[in-house]
């Protein structure tokens, strides 16, 4: 058995192996890298490339050579074949001159690998994902085929292209009037004016060197470079810092006698004329070097030309858009103080290169007035978001106004000024690339509120949009119900998906400044599928724009199949063989929400169609909503012949179809689906004319909102486990009478739409008692109702089992020479050698490749120099983490030339990733089986094995205690550079504070070395860090389960001094501010103790196997630790949990609970005094005991209500109103002289603002303040109520 196990170990440390050197060896696999392509095979090339990777990929001709040669560009993005907006334009031009063969290889180079390591390589997929990449490998394929291998100093008739001509130097004088002598140059300049590049590089040899605009200076004297020339050297020094031979001073090429001086070249054509950045590069001084040097040349170049790239993302971007939301194509950008503007794309965005300072820019166009918005600040990296909204003049503006409204952020832009729905929105027939290209704009500029995704493809390959809009997309909350709507089930039925349309861009451009918008997107997660039936739309449109004989309510009416959508859902048999991809996609989308309420929105019959076959409970509800819309509606103050009679449900369609083989919509959701849905018609045309959408806009948008409002007019409530008060999901919940029922969330939280009147409603769950209650259900208020479900026997559910189980098993751990014996029962993995930075890259993504189940690789940021800092997720729940499962972080490499903590942290998780599924107590157990719980399986473990990146490739092997490598490439220790809030820290910094910031973690552990013990915080001097006694505790832990650092004597140097338990607090060992475990403990709330592996900083590869047998059982010790600690949930007297509760451990240690209530904390073995505050609770004190040989049990805090506060705001309350009282009483003995008239319009003022007040200051979100004055009798959504009986009076 267990050679059977060492040759799967076997097997898999080769597969590992592979991985390391999978970057040469897939490349060589795919490119021989020793010998140039000809055009024809360069030709061949890309055309295979562009099949195989179609999805990232697309070729295309710009045009011809003199000689009839194609000039091939190969775009490399997301969604290739489409222009989307958002996207900077980034290209890469080689072989300007035909004898420089090197930069045409290279750029081919770049090509395959960028297509290749596309889902692989962390950089390159968001570089591809965000960035719109063309590469022109060969501007002159002519010259190309005339220049010879290994000559390195070239030819003119090389050089040149087939009629003679230099064309870099063919850009000087009316470039795009010399077709017939250089058509290789108009057809590159047609180009860059049809794509408005962003940046741009040329590639060039000869030399090892770089140049920019301009760089010989201008021979009529100006000098309107001056302020972009710091913007192009900095771009420039990216290329060179990331070049192994051009950042050396003299890279020993000779003098290249081709080299221009003169002005008037591509680069200075780009800037001037063509909106785009660019800088040339000569990448060897060799222009032709010989075949066997390409692989070496390639790796001196490849890093520079991804690092330069990334560049296209630096500075401000954003929209110019017109007060409809209609970008301006060419609007001009320009910066005060830069004599340089650049102009927008063709849907109003732009990206403006800047270096990092704060800015005046402004935008304008001819016919609107320009806006100006001053001292926008750009920060390095990320580019800040500015949107711009441009007005017509008007004789009222030009006199009286002040600029329009500009919003700058770096997330999510503002919404533009409000104004009428009808003017500002957008009314004619989008085609289906027109609508992928308005959601798309829409969730770029609005992406606080919005999330687009895609429910899946239609028969002929369209995506079926999902556009979300919520205050907080894609995340479900408490009391936040979800709404469906859909449109074009029908693909000539235009009404429903333009109108759709329509409501997504109103909700977005009106959420913050119509008030009914802003709370339904706060209180609602609204999901909105404008076209399900997309392929039928496109035939319709076309048959109705090429006006084609016959019956235009076929035309587009079922999908590419000739399948009635409608009827294609299945029905009570279950059979599903039938199903179209459309009718799944929709299946499987509604399958995975909690929808309350649902519409399609139709078109061929006006009215409210519910389904054909419900129960008397529901029939009054479907028509109690039918009628709410008919009254909101302003389209049925006049009947039409189409309209369906508001007594019959449903509606039979007069011309022939194929004989259904399913159930209709509207039944198969009733039936099946926790949403009641209905079918809402809006005009009796299937195609309306473009001129009649804003009035059906007009008449009936009103109508739908208030439709989406009524969801938060129903019963709702949690259902919960009357012991634990946690949420139980999958709970049913019906209603005597209908056979609808509804299942609570994955929170336990439900919602059962009723109308007015008295029901019974049951809960009930899998191993629960039922609980039945009667309701009155009003048409002015939210009836809550909750379920405390008992269980039916005293027998543990499944989670109580794994739970009592698991801590059996740390208790069994914990116990003398426990945790030792399974360590070294577990399989090695026998990997520990030195890695480079890019064999530590390769051998985690062999980790998450070999493990993917239980790994994922993470880049948390990028060093100075552009080395990614990887952190590797291990975890048994990847997708559906727990909220109650403790997170640990083991950090190593923040000092470079510390290279043993690396290699621990990476055998580390060779060890647990191998282990996984083999060892009881690495696996996690399942409900059903009697084994214990595994440890993996109840944890969260990130590893970051390198912050440090680029002082570790510095730091040499072998050298005790040299400090080469100790700090970044900037000089820096990152230990001292850990301040919270400041925007200047080092890039390797930063990415750890973000990490740090993260909530959840319990534990952190960093390895360090040059010494031999653990250090506890704080490093800053003369402070005592709260609850030190845990601190400490956890250090003497560590040590302890080390064979040598606990005895405290290990002399790593003449004059080192015995450390008594080897643990010393920081500032004892090495006082300092700045540094990670004061940051982690204070922002972030986690404890971090700092380990020094050894004496020996750097010692020989050799030793690496002895001191991993000394540190594998403390690593051990400091997983099971993190399970031993105190953790719970705090609830309220309804068993809900309490979101920002604080728990105060020894009157120090602030812990707060998490979302769902749930709180964790790491104490030191004795008795501990627990305090728990909320606002609005009463405060709640106990004493817990913490033992060090066993798992304190996860607690449960119920609050009950602070009703002395209550109590004593009525009081105050009722003493403020009796003087108001007598007040007023005062007040209107003189209301009819003139002296008071004044105080009785500021009352009545006074009485308009409150109410206009009370509107627009309803809150949608739990307010503890809010919640506090509610009576037990009020919900969320009583702002809802208040609204309606306004409007009644």
């Amino acid at each position: 058995m267990y050679t059977t196990l060492r040759l799967i170990l076997l097997q898999v440390l080769i597969l590992a192996f592979q991985r390391l050197g999978s970057g040469r060896a897939g490349e060589l696999n795919e490119e021989t890298y020793d010998a140039y392509y000809s055009y024809d095979q360069m030709t061949d090339r890309l055309q295979r490339f562009s099949h195989k990777y179609s999805h990232i990929c697309s070729l295309q001709s710009i045009g011809q050579s003199v000689e009839g040669r194609e000039l091939w560009v190969m775009r490399i993005t997301s969604n290739p074949n489409t222009d989307l907006p958002g996207k900077p334009r980034f290209k890469y031009v080689g072989n300007v001159h035909g004898d420089e063969a090197l930069s045409r290889q290279v750029l081919l180079y770049l090509i395959d690998f960028l297509l290749t390591r596309y889902e692989l390589d962390v950089r390159v997929s968001e570089l591809v994902n965000k960035t719109d990449i063309y590469v022109m490998a060969s501007l002159n394929p002519d010259g190309f085929e005339r220049a010879r291998e290994g000559d390195c100093t070239g030819t003119t008739e090389a050089r040149d292209n087939a009629k003679h001509h230099d064309l870099e130097m063919s850009f000087r004088e009316r470039p795009e009037e010399s077709e017939d002598e250089v058509p290789e140059v108009p057809a590159l300049l047609r180009w860059i004016h049809e794509r408005k590049f962003v940046l741009s590089g040329s590639l060039h040899a000869g030399s090892v060197s770089v140049s920019y605009p301009f760089d010989h200076g201008r021979s009529d004297g100006n000098s309107i470079l001056a302020a972009d020339d710091a913007l192009f050297h900095f771009l420039a020094q990216t290329f060179r810092e990331n070049h192994p031979v051009m950042r050396m001073n003299d890279p020993g090429c000779l003098e290249n006698p081709d080299k221009s001086s003169e002005d008037g070249t591509m680069q200075d054509y780009n800037y001037l004329k063509g909106n785009c950045f660019e800088v040339t590069f000569d990448l060897s001084c060799c222009k032709y070097p010989a075949a066997s040097q390409l692989y070496a040349e390639w790796t001196n170049n490849k890093e520079a030309l991804i690092a330069y790239m990334m560049k296209a993302h630096i500075g401000v971007r954003g929209f110019v858009v017109t007060k409809a939301g209609l970008g301006l194509h060419d609007a001009t950008i320009s910066v005060s103080g830069i004599d340089h503007n650049i102009t927008t794309w063709v849907f109003g965005d732009y990206y403006r290169l800047l270096l990092p300072g704060r800015y005046d820019i402004t935008a304008s166009l001819p016919g609107y007035l320009s806006n100006t918005v001053n001292n926008v600040p750009v920060f390095d990296g990320k580019a800040t978001l500015l949107n711009f909204t441009l007005e017509e003049p008007m004789e009222e503006e030009l006199l009286l106004e002040p600029p329009d409204h500009v919003t700058i952020t770096e997330e999510a832009p503002d919404t533009p000024p409000a104004a009428s729905p009808v003017s500002n929105l957008d009314f004619i027939h989008h085609d289906y690339n027109e609508m992928e290209i308005l959601l798309r704009l829409l969730n770029t500029v609005y992406p606080s509120i919005t999330r687009l995704s895609s429910a899946g493809q239609s028969l002929q390959g369209r995506n079926l949009y999902v556009m979300e809009i919520s205050s907080n997309p894609d995340v479900e909350q408490q009391g936040k119900p979800e709404v469906m709507l859909l449109g074009n089930l029908h693909g000539n039925e235009f009404i429903g998906r333009e109108f759709l349309l329509n409501l997504i861009e109103y909700l977005c451009r009106f959420y913050g400044k119509d008030p009914l918008v802003t709370r339904l997107v706060n209180s609602t997660r609204i999901h909105i599928m404008p076209s399900m039936n997309p392929d039928g739309y496109e035939l319709a449109m076309k048959a109705h724009k090429e006006q084609l004989a016959g019956d235009m309510s076929i035309f587009g009416h079922s999908n590419g199949h000739l399948v009635d959508l409608n009827t294609n859902f299945p029905d009570e048999s279950g059979g599903m063989d039938f199903v179209e991809v459309e009718t799944q996609a929709v299946i499987n989308w509604i399958k995975g929400h909690f929808f309350v309420l649902s519409a399609s929105i139709r078109g061929g019959f006006r009215g409210v169609v519910y389904p054909s076959v419900v129960d008397s409970v529901d029939e009054d509800l479907f028509k109690s909503i039918a009628e709410g819309f008919y009254k909101e509606s302003k389209a049925f103050q006049e009947p039409q012949p189409c309209d369906v009679p508001r007594i019959k449900q449903k509606r039979v369609l007069n011309h022939r179809r194929p004989e259904p083989r399913g159930a209709d919509l509207l039944t198969w959701v009733y039936q099946g689906m926790d949403t009641l849905m209905l079918n809402i018609g809006l005009s009796c045309e299937l195609v309306p004319p473009e001129e009649a959408l804003s009035e059906y806009w007009e008449s009936n948008h009103d109508a739908l909102l208030k439709f989406i409002q009524q969801v938060h007019l129903f019963v709702q409530g949690m259902v919960t486990d009357a012991l634990t008060g946690k949420g139980i999901a999958n709970a049913t919940v019906t209603v005597e009478g209908s056979r609808h029922r509804v299942h609570t969330s994955s929170t336990g939280q439900y919602w059962r739409p009723l109308a007015p009147g008295s029901y019974h409603i049951t809960a009930s769950a899998t191993g629960y008692s039922p609980m039945s209650v009667t309701v009155r259900v009003l048409d002015t208020r939210v009836e809550q109702v909750d379920f405390r479900l008992s269980r039916e026997s005293v027998q543990l559910s499944p989670e109580e089992v794994e739970q009592k189980d698991f801590e059996k098993l740390v208790e069994l751990l914990l116990g003398p020479g426990e945790l030792d014996q399974l360590v070294h029962s577990l399989l090695p993995a026998q990997t520990l050698l030195y890695r480079t930075y890019r064999e530590r890259s390769e051998f985690l993504r062999g980790l998450t490749l070999n493990f993917p189940h239980i790994t994922r690789l993470h880049s948390l940021g990028q060093s100075s120099e552009f080395r990614t800092i990887w952190a590797l997720e291990i975890a048994g729940n990847l997708d559906t983490p727990e909220p109650s499962e403790p997170k640990i972080r083991f950090v190593a490499g923040v000092h470079g030339n510390a290279a043993v903590g690396p290699e621990l942290l990476l055998e580390f998780a060779s060890v647990l990733c191998i282990n996984y599924g083999r060892h009881p107590a690495i696996t996690k157990a399942s409900f059903t089986r009697s084994i214990l719980p595994l440890l993996i399986g109840r944890s969260s473990i990130l590893i970051v094995p390198s912050v440090n990146p680029d002082g570790r490739e510095l730091a040499y092997e072998g050298i005790c205690s040299s400090i080469v490598g100790y700090t970044n490439a900037h000089g820096i220790d990152l230990d001292t550079d850990f301040f919270s809030g400041n925007e200047s820290v080092q890039p390797e910094t930063r990415a750890m504070i973000d990490l740090i910031s993260e909530p959840g973690f319990s534990l952190s552990v960093v390895l360090d070395g040059g010494f031999l013990l653990a250090t506890y915080p704080y490093d800053k001097p003369d402070e005592h860090a709260p609850n030190e006694e845990t601190l400490r505790y956890l250090a003497s832990m560590y040590a302890i389960s080390h064979p040598f650092m606990h005895v405290g004597n290990v002399a790593c140097s003449e004059n080192s001094e015995d450390v008594p338990g080897g643990i010393l607090k920081g500032a004892e060992f090495s006082p300092h501010t700045g540094s990670m475990k004061d940051l982690s403990l204070d922002v972030g709330g986690c404890p971090e103790i700092t380990v020094y592996t050894g004496c020996c900083v750097f010692p020989p590869e050799a030793e690496l196997h002895s001191l991993w047998m000394e540190h594998r059982l403390p690593l051990f010790r400091m997983l099971l630790e993190i399970h031993r600690g105190l953790s719970g949930d705090v609830r309220d007297t309804k068993g809900r949990p309490v979101a920002g509760a604080v728990l105060v451990l020894n009157g120090s240690l602030r812990v707060p609970t998490d979302r769902q209530g749930h709180f964790r904390a790491l104490l030191a073995p004795g008795t501990h005094h627990l305090q728990v505050q909320a606002r609005g609770y009463q405060q709640e004190l106990q004493q817990v005991n913490v033992f060090s040989d066993r798992v304190t049990s996860p607690m449960v805090i119920d609050f009950t209500a602070d009703r002395a506060r209550v109590s004593q705001a009525v009081l105050i309350i009722a003493t403020a109103s009796l003087i108001g009282i007598f007040i007023c009483a005062l007040l209107a003995c003189h209301l009819r002289t003139s002296k008071f008239s004044r105080i009785r319009d500021g009352m009545r003022w006074l009485r308009r603002k409150r109410d206009d007040l009370r509107m627009e200051a309803m809150p949608s979100e739990k307010s503890p303040l809010r919640q506090e004055l509610l009576e037990e009798s009020e919900s969320e959504d009583e702002p809802f109520f208040v609204e309606r009986r306004l409007a009644e009076v």
